[in-house]
């Protein structure tokens, strides 16, 4: 997961394991055992998911992959009002795009779905993406976020 570094870093850092894919071809083992690195909160990092999936010029199919399956798996939830007030204040940092789900945005990521995306997943997660559905979660986000910003 790729984030921006314009926005401050609005939870606390936590530190998780992390590997390498380089395995003892010997031992069949990991080759370097896990440590401990510097890592966004879960909430946050898809936070700055829906904030490129929301803002982005030029849409990527990956965004709107990553949140489906964030959502899909139980990951993240995108009625949490937490995740809501960050992306808020994400998206008010300067040089952000406004939000963009228009139907060109759509097509533009219907475009995606074979060149981009099936080339990098394995054919039972390329199956389990709907881009609708994906699509309908970010703008249900949008939508909470527009009628919240009303009130």
């Amino acid at each position: 997961m790729e984030v921006s570094v314009r926005e401050p870093i609005l939870e606390p850092v936590e530190r998780l394991p992390a590997r390498t894919l380089l395995m003892d071809p010997f031992r069949r083992s990991w080759a370097v055992a896990p440590f401990p690195v510097a890592c966004l909160s879960c909430r946050e990092a898809y936070a700055e998911k829906l904030r490129a999936a929301l803002s982005r010029r030029d849409p990527v199919i990956r965004d709107f992959f990553d949140l489906d399956h964030g959502v899909r798996v139980g990951r993240f939830s995108p009625d949490d009002p937490a995740l809501i007030d960050i992306l808020r204040r994400k998206l008010a940092v300067a040089g952000n795009d406004p939000i963009d789900l228009s139907d060109g945005k759509l097509q533009t990521l219907r475009m995606q779905l074979d060149a981009e995306l099936a080339p990098v997943l394995r054919p039972q997660d390329m199956v389990t993406f709907d881009i609708d559905r994906a699509f309908s979660t970010v703008s249900r986000v949008a939508a909470r976020l527009l009628t919240e910003d009303r009130r």
